[in-house]
């Protein structure tokens, strides 16, 4: 039946008790399948529902729903309701409710669980009230509920229903305290827990160990055994190395094919702990994990049995035959492999120098086959299984690169395994990210559209691995690839399908290891592989295959930057091949093409310049000659990027050639540019023809690249078109506000009118490139700085608000970084023109405008620490700018809360140096005061937290100086009140609106703040505690909290990385991004 209104809205009447058999009704009618409901009244219940929810007593009506009503759905809302309330408003309960809800929770479990018809009948609804339980525990375990392991285990004896409920709410328990408690209960709370569950883990361990050796139901028994995986990373180790645990697990249930994954993860688990040296049985429990290794691997032997094939080809056929001993069953087996490879590599990572101990019995041969089988596990079919290999692969490979590799031990163990792991790492090389034609998983040759960015890091993966692995035997690596090359050259000479991917593959890896090799060693070598890349481009015939192979041909090239500098011929050559490349129109192709060319020019635009033996002039004026010829095929970006490259080669020119080589690289886009203005001097109409826009962008997108990469020497080029720019500004922002006057402010999205935008967008960049890179201020100061502001400026100002171009904030955030001193004169006309009129966009639609709100802040940035007299003089005369300011540490966007706080924090540093500081805080203190707390207290702003906390330092530190040198905080502040108690008091006064905090919280938080003010670890982990006291923060992901134990995390890959850079080879070449940043792309007018 479909609910009437009335019905609807006593569902909202917490005046008279829950009419369950009501609820039930809007419930199905929301979520009940096959009803013929009118959308109108769904949407009405859903709404209805939603506030029900949200109300403050909706959790009172919980035990009625939970045991009377018919309808998942509604009990299901019912606990919703609970777990609110125990998350959010426990602690200002009174102790008989508290203890209501409590009991009542643990007798609908106990009930369901022993349901006649089973407790699978209602797992899930069983498994939603454990989680409530378990909050519940947070709060009231061990203080008000300290017989609760005592009550959990007796009850477990009543079925073995109940008894595996009892595991899971243990389970359950364990990950919340050890593995999931950061950002979800204060330091304390999680200590005080751990050591209760600790002392009291011996209960635990009898009803575990009790299970596990009886013959009880497998599902039982697994139950236990997922209980105890919860509990291994943090119960004493004598329970699993002074017992027979290990050997209960991998005699008892590693063998049995129902239980042997849930013991091989507790096994996995155990190999992933650590010892500390110190400790005097550490040696023995080392020895039991050995034992256990050599088990292990008999029991693989026995699983996976070689026959007389490789391990590679049995493990893989294993796994596609999803088969163990006889039995079926492709999940339990694809989980058997998946295991495998964990145990093995958590147990070699943090165990291999014990494994690896002389008095252990067959040490090698077992480390060897494990990591046999471990490479047989690298090559079966599964993603997640594969990059996790590859990652120890790599950690093994660094182990013995930085262990020294002189004919010892592990070479005797591991020689072997890794020549077959380099022709493992050959053969499934994953692709480069510069890589962008390959052929795909269904053999086409295509044009990569999107980023694989999980590709690209098990690139980096790999290549590392590669790296080490050619250190250790750099002439095994070249003989496989070579070999792989030689066979591939002689398939390539038959008509029959060519294996594309086995050549991309081969030269991704051969990319890969740029840098091993001693000089003359990979002159060799690479003589050798680009000879025959270039030999199998020749003998194929089919348009794809050619492009795929030039695409691997590019990407090698690209990656030995000191070969082709030290070898010029060569270099030629492969830059020829490239302008051949340019010509060819097969998609992706000329795209690769002009990157690999301005890569390469990156690395060696010296040697273009230079007049080398056999040429009689430079490289490079062979090339200007013949542009056209080279650019007449590309797309318009093209052009571009090749321009770039170009720009690259003449910046390494000496200075005094720069000018004129400007002028022959410029001679195309200039003609275009001269002539495109001798038309108009005729016919002026002709400005406002769509091509002659497009033409007039794309010279000024050329002018821009050759800003960025010829530098200085560009100079003349912008004085020789500046006057020019600036009347088609001038033209273009009038004929624009024109349009506007006449059609409306939509008419700035026709097609004819963001051809204008795009030509004003692109002479901002252009300047904009210009000044980054000038040398003189007096070439921006004196002909370019007055004319630009005075139209620039005017433009921005009087332009309707879809006209304004971002780019102009962006272009005088450059000019005050750049010329600070030059620029300062100017701040109060800048502001006049930018200020009032931005601030109305932003404020008018609080998400829109996002370049125009991130150009915003930056510019504010730039003032407050550039110029910050003349940055401070506008803020006393316009208050709105500080008031921009904390709307921006407010705002959702991560970047412009980042600016924000910054911007705040430095200014406050800067002004608490002047003489007008305290007059500035009697103003602003507690307007900024309670901004912060708004922000630190809002969950959407977490990532801001170590900000919010400096911020609260320096103002908790600023009213205790102005309590010494007696000056005030607030104009209310009374007389006798020092500076810092009137703060005390407003902001005790301030968190009381948080109805589930005591006032004995409150006062312990805010006299922390001032007695742990000096130690920045104390001060933010006071802070953190108080937020997770507050429950606003007691779910959801508070990771960000911790950036501290995140900073030390990056700190140590960083040092990681370091290390790993000294290596040759293993600094990767560098990525050319196009030098247009994300902020400056070209437009879709081309």
């Amino acid at each position: 039946m479909i609910p009437s209104d009335e019905e609807l809205m006593s569902v909202l009447d917490f005046s008279k008790p829950v009419n369950v058999p009501n609820i039930d009704k809007v419930v199905r009618c929301v979520y009940g399948e096959n009803q013929q409901v009118n959308t109108g009244v769904q949407m009405r219940a859903l709404a209805v529902l939603s506030d029900y929810k949200k109300h403050t007593d909706a959790w009172t009506h919980a035990d009625r729903i939970l045991w009377e009503s018919q309808e998942p759905a509604a009990k299901y809302l019912a606990l919703q309701t609970l777990d609110d309330m125990v998350n959010t408003r426990w602690h200002i309960l009174p102790r008989d409710q508290q203890l209501g809800v409590r009991n009542f929770v643990v007798n609908i479990i106990m009930k369901l669980a022993q349901n006649p018809a089973g407790p699978g009948k209602d797992r899930v609804l069983i498994e939603k009230l454990n989680d409530t339980l378990v909050q519940v525990l947070k709060k009231e375990w061990p203080a008000n509920w300290p017989t609760f392991i005592d009550d959990i285990v007796k009850s477990a004896r009543a079925s073995d229903a109940v008894l595996e409920n009892n595991l899971a709410i243990i389970r359950q328990l364990s990950e919340t305290i050890f593995d999931f408690s950061k950002g979800k209960m204060t330091q304390h709370e999680t200590q005080v827990r751990k050591d209760a569950l600790n002392s009291e883990f011996s209960k635990i361990f009898q009803m575990v160990d009790y299970i596990l050796r009886s013959k009880g139901e497998p599902r039982l028994i697994i139950s236990g055994l997922e209980c105890l995986l919860a509990c291994l990373s943090w119960i004493p180790l004598g329970y699993i190395f002074e017992t027979d645990l290990i050997e209960l697990l991998s005699k008892k249930f590693l063998p049995v094919p129902i239980t042997r994954n849930s013991a091989l993860r507790c096994l996995t688990e155990i190999a992933s702990l650590t010892f500390d040296p110190a400790n005097p049985a550490a040696a023995a429990y080392e020895g039991k994990l050995a034992s256990l290794h050599a088990e292990f691997i008999s029991l693989l032997c026995a699983t996976i049995p070689t026959t007389g094939t490789s391990h590679r080809t049995t493990v893989v056929h294993f796994f596609e035959n999803k088969s163990v001993n006889g039995a079926t069953n492709r999940d339990e087996c694809e989980q058997f492999i998946q295991n495998a490879a964990q145990f093995l590599i958590h147990l070699y990572t943090d165990h291999l120098p014990a494994l690896e101990k002389p008095g252990t019995p067959d040490a090698a041969t077992s480390l060897e086959l494990g990591h046999r089988y471990l490479l047989g596990i690298t090559c079966v079919d599964d993603k997640e299984v594969f990059k996790s290999c590859a990652e120890y692969w790599a950690w093994l490979t660094s182990a013995l690169f930085h262990s020294g590799w002189n004919g010892g031990r592990s070479q005797a163990v591991f020689d072997g395994v890794l020549g077959d792991l380099r022709k493992v790492m050959i053969g499934k090389m994953a692709r480069p990210e510069e890589v962008i034609v390959f052929e795909d998983e269904n053999g086409e040759v295509v044009k990569e559209s999107l980023k694989d960015v999980d590709a690209i890091a098990l690139y980096e993966t790999m290549r590392q691995t590669l790296v080490y692995l050619t250190h250790l035997n750099c002439e095994g690596t070249e003989s496989i690839m070579l070999n792989a090359l030689t066979r591939l050259s002689v398939q390539s000479q038959t008509p029959a399908n060519f294996p594309l991917g086995q050549l991309a593959t081969l030269s991704w890896a051969i990319g890969s290891i740029s840098g091993t090799m001693r000089p003359p060693d990979e002159d060799r070598f690479l003589v050798n592989v680009i000879t025959d890349l270039l030999k199998i481009c020749g003998q194929r015939d089919l348009t794809s295959e050619k492009a795929s192979i030039a695409s691997d041909i590019m990407y090698v090239v690209g990656q030995y930057p000191r070969f082709l500098k030290a070898n010029w011929d060569f270099l030629k050559t492969v830059v020829n091949k490239l302008f051949d490349f340019m010509q060819e129109t097969y998609e992706g192709v000329q795209d690769m093409a002009v990157e690999t060319f301005l890569k390469i020019t990156h690395s060696c635009s010296g040697m273009f310049v230079t007049v080398h033996k056999v040429n009689g002039e430079p490289f490079i004026a062979e090339l200007l000659r013949n542009m056209l010829h080279h650019t007449h095929r590309l797309q318009r970006n093209q052009c571009r990027i090749f321009y770039e490259a170009v720009g690259l080669m003449i910046a390494a020119a000496p200075p005094q050639l720069q000018e004129g080589l400007v002028q022959q690289y410029m001679a195309i886009p200039n003609r275009t540019w001269v002539q495109i203005m001798a038309n108009a001097a005729t016919t002026p109409a002709v400005l406002q023809e769509q091509e002659v826009m497009i033409e007039l962008a794309h010279c000024l997108k050329i002018y821009v690249r050759g800003a960025l990469s010829v530098g200085p020497g560009f100079r003349q080029q912008v004085f020789q078109v500046f006057t020019d720019m600036m009347k088609l500004y001038g033209l273009y922002a009038q004929v624009i506000s024109q349009e506007v006057a006449a059609k409306g402010a939509n008419v700035t999205r026709f097609k004819h009118v963001r051809a204008m935008r795009i030509v004003k967008k692109e002479s901002l960049r252009f300047i904009e490139a210009f000044v980054k890179y000038s040398p003189s201020e007096a070439d921006v100061s004196g002909t370019i700085l007055p004319p630009l502001l005075d139209t620039v400026l005017t433009d921005y100002n009087q332009s309707v608000v879809d006209a304004r171009d971002p780019q102009v904030l962006s272009l005088v955030t450059v000019l005050v970084k750049k010329l600070p001193r030059t620029i300062e004169p100017h701040v109060p006309k800048i502001l006049d023109a930018i200020l009032n009129v931005t601030l109305e966009m932003l404020n008018t639609d609080t998400q829109g405008f996002p370049e125009h709100r991130t150009h915003f802040f930056r510019l504010l940035q730039a003032l407050n620490a550039d110029c910050f007299p003349a940055f401070l003089k506008a803020l006393q005369m316009s208050p709105a700018i500080m008031d921009a300011i904390i709307s921006a540490m407010k705002h959702s966007k991560r970047e412009i809360e980042t600016i924000g706080l910054d911007t705040l924090l430095q200014f406050l540093q800067s002004i608490s140096m002047l003489p007008v500081a305290f007059d500035f805080y009697q103003v602003y203190f507690f307007n900024l005061l309670y901004a912060v707390f708004n922000v630190v207290t809002d969950t959407l702003h977490k990532t801001g937290f170590k900000m919010h906390c400096k911020l609260l330092q320096h103002l908790i530190t600023t009213s205790i100086r102005a309590a010494k040198a007696g000056r005030q905080v607030s104009n209310d502040q009374q007389p006798g009140v020092s500076a810092d108690q009137f703060v005390k008091q407003h902001l005790a006064q301030q968190l009381s609106s948080f109805p589930n905090l005591k006032p004995a919280q409150i006062q312990r938080f805010v006299e922390g703040l001032y007695l742990k003010l000096e130690n920045d670890a104390q001060f933010k982990e006071h802070v953190r505690d108080f937020l997770i006291e507050l429950q606003e923060f007691a779910v959801g992901d508070n990771t960000e909290l911790y950036d501290d134990q995140q900073q030390a995390d990056r700190a140590a890959k960083t040092e990681e990385q370091n290390k790993r850079q000294q290596v040759p080879g293993m600094a990767p070449q560098p990525k050319v991004y196009d030098l247009m940043l994300a902020a400056n792309q070209d437009d879709d007018m081309d």
